[in-house]
């Protein structure tokens, strides 16, 4: 079949390119639509539970994705009139930015933040601080008397305000707002006033900043790449054979994310770098076996040398990239648009390789029949040069009784990353962002906004009333109060917020201040009566973040110092704990109370998908492959050796994370995934090359001799493709800024080293232990 179709595609050689010439014509024009850029909304899980609630309130609470701004003084405190100016003009100056959530605008100088005055006939909330007070001391009693001020608003040692700025989310522009925070804090910081800046979008503002940088990083690995084909080749013609199917994979890819409207996020452009690898893979393994036919076809005959190679490489070639592409597209389990857009692209272009890869070197090279290289007996040798020595250890450790002293490692091995495996963390390990390194400038924000004040990571608790005004029930007050005080006893919760809060104060300025009187009303007359102070002389949506318009749910804002998954974890299963203790508390009052919104909720929520979609990728991965090749090679126990070095190297990968401290997230998921499958290409044409190898003997019985001829022949184009990937992306981790592609670096070059050594050595192991039948059967389909 495959003879034939090999024939017809040289035959009709000149069609076949001009019809690949003209999709990549339409893909380049389809470029000028493809975005760089994080669509906010891509990241969360839609169907989660927690994201439900957060899009059924995002309207009253406004969007996750927040500013954090603090405002430092050196020496003395903030009641200074030069202070208090700077954080009127942040203020006005953060709700300035386009895109800004005019009522998610919070600081001592916004007008959400209140203070309580009592008059001979009512009590009143009044905006805290308008303009700068004439007097300090006055200004200072306030800050300590007024509700949920201390503490959160100003730090408790009174040298450092804050503010936060929430922004519409399909009106956002990141960049922009990086460009406007960057402005206030230049404008803003002098030699007495510090000022810094966090957030989810000031965080992507950072990233897109080094984006000049990542290019760079790639445009040097595309030169080593190209310099190591070159001393591999040592011949300028297979150097030039490798880059034209690359550089077609790259437009064909581009021109998906154009034409099918999908934007690239800026963090997954390391995946369209292992998927090169996969086309370089699939184009040194055609140039090495066909270099090899037409050295040993006596008549020099570029055609049949052609038509021999595509009738070898192509069926192990075409199931390499079927089960990749397919492992690809099963990343789209994940029920998270970021993650499924990824896996969609990607797994289109890694079919795309079946042209681009495959079918274009072949053409390629019948387009250069006079510049065949002359040192093609160099290139072929199977027993001279460097890379043959090591080849030749590496086959001698899967032959004979050697191969047993292996299997019996591998299987420690196995055990002890296993074991080191299953401790994997799902989310982020360390405070602050991962994406950084500890000491960047974003890190170091977070780390000093949280020694100051509660944090930046929020968390969101909603409890629901049965009705309008439902909160002026005391029973639903003291319940939500009591939630508050259960969870600031837990380790990693900072302090909690809600209109209990407010509330409390008010009903002590009633009594003349007396301490007392700081609780909660006793009865439905009551709690109206300190709502309707409340609500005099407030703007709409002045407590949007406390309750609900209809005052029919109140929000508890709980505060955490990292979002690292243990703590995300361990707030989920706390407030689980709280609605399990308290259900006839929670029944008896009518309320509902729902999880969860806020930064801590949406992260918890893409953790939990994470960890489902993990081990469901998995599965569903392994399965698919193990279908696939136990079809194409007619063997179950073909398909079982080709699974386990994919399933050590994926034992080892997760145990190397958890060593490393490096967590499995929405961001690494994806890599991990991809980069794990580029071992069973390699298994692929090895398996393939042995059952050719064992087709040759003139017996047809098998000898341990082929494995090593295998490893020595096609094991130098994987020997090949892996090392250079090893060599383009490991200085990775000396060049970048960005603490996440730098450790992504690391971790794509020792995928890449483990998928080398468990192809290369396992399967000959598993093949000189077991001697599988499938190994001699001419039924076989695929020849390497």
């Amino acid at each position: 079949m495959f003879n034939k179709i090999a024939t017809w595609v040289i035959r009709q050689r000149h069609i076949t390119l001009c019809i690949i010439i003209l999709i990549t014509a339409f893909f380049v024009y389809q470029i000028k639509n493809m975005m760089i850029r994080t669509e906010l909304s891509d990241l969360y899980p839609s169907n989660h539970p927690f994201i439900k609630i957060h899009n059924k309130y995002k309207d009253q609470l406004g969007s996750p994705f927040k500013v954090f701004m603090m405002l430092s003084v050196k020496d003395g405190d903030i009641y200074n009139r030069e202070t208090l100016e700077k954080v009127i003009r942040i203020t006005d100056g953060l709700d300035a930015i386009p895109g800004v959530n005019h009522n998610q605008v919070y600081s001592i100088a916004s007008r959400k933040i209140k203070k309580t005055k009592v008059t001979e006939d009512s009590v009143q909330s009044e905006n805290l601080m308008p303009k700068v007070p004439d007097s300090m001391d006055d200004f200072r009693k306030i800050i300590h008397t007024a509700p949920g001020i201390l503490g959160v608003w100003v730090s408790r040692d009174e040298k450092s305000v804050i503010f936060t700025a929430g922004f519409i989310e399909h009106l956002m522009d990141n960049n922009v707002i990086f460009r406007e925070v960057r402005k206030i804090i230049e404008d803003e910081s002098d030699a007495n006033h510090i000022v810094r800046a966090a957030g989810e979008p000031i965080l992507m503002g950072w990233v897109n900043k080094y984006q000049p940088e990542i290019y760079f990083i790639f445009g040097v690995t595309f030169c080593c790449f190209i310099l190591l084909l070159w001393i591999y080749f040592r011949n300028i013609l297979c150097v030039i054979l490798q880059i034209p199917p690359m550089i077609l994979g790259v437009i064909w890819f581009l021109g998906y994310s154009g034409l099918l409207g999908y934007n690239v996020e800026p963090l997954t452009l390391v995946i369209p770098v292992l998927i090169v690898a996969r086309s370089l893979s699939h184009s040194v393994q055609f140039t090495e076996r066909y270099l090899e036919l037409y050295h040993e076809n006596g008549e020099k005959d570029v055609p049949t040398a052609v038509i021999k190679t595509i009738e070898h490489i192509f069926p192990p070639g075409l199931l390499g990239i079927v089960t990749d592409a397919l492992g690809i597209l099963l990343i789209a389990v994940a029920p998270v648009p970021m993650m499924q857009k990824l896996a969609y692209l990607c797994g289109l272009w890694a079919f795309s390789n079946i042209i681009t890869g495959l079918l274009f070197t072949a053409l390629f090279v019948t387009y250069c029949p006079s510049l065949m290289p002359r040192n093609i007996a160099n290139i072929v040798a199977t027993e001279k040069g460097l890379v043959q020595k090591i080849l030749g250890i590496i086959a001698k450790a899967g032959y004979g009784k050697a191969s047993f002293v292996t299997f019996a490692v591998v299987l420690i091995l196995a055990g002890f990353t296993g074991w080191q495996a299953s401790k994997v963390h799902i989310g982020d390990v360390n405070p602050g962002s991962p994406i950084f390194w500890q000491d960047s400038d974003y890190n170091v924000a977070i780390d000093q906004i949280n020694k100051s004040f509660p944090g930046t990571e929020e968390l969101y608790v909603l409890f629901e009333g049965p009705g309008p005004r439902a909160l002026e029930n005391p029973g639903l007050l003291r319940t939500v109060n009591s939630f508050q005080r259960y969870m600031e006893q837990t380790p990693n919760v900072s302090r909690t917020l809600s209109v209990t809060d407010l509330l409390q104060p008010i009903y002590r300025s009633i009594y003349s201040g007396y301490p007392k009187w700081e609780t909660l009303p006793q009865n439905n007359t009551q709690a109206c009566v300190l709502f309707n102070s409340l609500f005099a002389r407030a703007a709409p949506g002045d407590f949007s973040l406390y309750f609900s318009e209809d005052v029919s749910a109140a929000n508890v804002v709980v505060w955490y110092k990292d979002h690292m998954g243990t703590t995300l974890r361990s707030a989920i299963a706390t407030v689980k704990t709280f609605i399990e203790d308290k259900k006839d508390l929670l029944a008896q009052n009518k309320c509902t109370v729902q999880l969860a919104s806020g930064n801590v909720g949406l992260l918890a929520a893409i953790n939990e998908t994470v960890d489902n979609a993990q081990l469901l990728n998995f599965i569903l991965v392994m399965g698919s492959c193990f279908i696939l090749c136990s079809l194409t090679y007619k063997s179950f126990v073909a398909a079982i050796i080709l699974m386990i070095p994919l399933n050590l190297t994926n034992i080892i990968t997760l145990s190397i994370m958890n060593y490393l401290g490096i967590g499995l997230n929405i961001n690494t998921l994806p890599i991990i995934s991809v980069g794990v499958g580029v071992g069973i290409d390699y298994g692929i044409y090895l398996l393939s090359r042995i059952c050719e190898e064992s087709h040759l003997l003139e017996n047809g019985a098998y000898s341990p001799e082929v494995t090593i001829r295998a490893v020595k022949t096609t094991g130098k184009a994987i020997f090949f493709t892996a090392t250079t990937m090893i060599a383009g992306v490991i200085f990775w981790y000396f060049l970048s800024s960005l603490r996440f592609q730098a450790e992504m670096g690391l971790m794509l070059a020792l995928i890449m080293a483990l998928n080398l050594v468990t192809a290369l050595v396992l399967i000959p192991v598993l093949v000189n232990i077991f001697k599988p039948k499938f190994i001699t059967k001419k039924l076989i389909i695929v020849a390497g």
